[in-house]
């Protein structure tokens, strides 16, 4: 099962899937939170957790995937000088 919480800033996304996680967890499930907020950095103190790595650290760094991004294939062709 895969459950995406959305919605605008302090409508209480971060609440709704700590209470989720945990009650699935009681149940026994296995849970993966991931969080792809950058503005805040508050659903790890609800999961009682430490604050984790950035995900971006697995691929090289916020910098090295903005630049793998940029150096797309795809992106390439909108980047590429005229004449080349």
């Amino acid at each position: 099962m895969k459950i995406a919480v959305c919605g605008k800033g302090g409508c209480g996304k971060s609440t709704v899937t700590s209470l989720l996680a945990k009650a699935l967890a009681r149940r026994g499930k296995e849970i993966l939170v991931i969080d792809s907020d950058e503005s805040n950095y508050g659903l790890h103190r609800q999961l009682g957790m430490k604050l984790p790595r950035d995900f971006t650290d697995y691929f090289g760094g916020k910098q090295n995937v903005l630049n793998d991004m940029t150096l797309s294939k795809f992106t390439h062709q909108f980047l590429r000088k005229p004449g080349l």
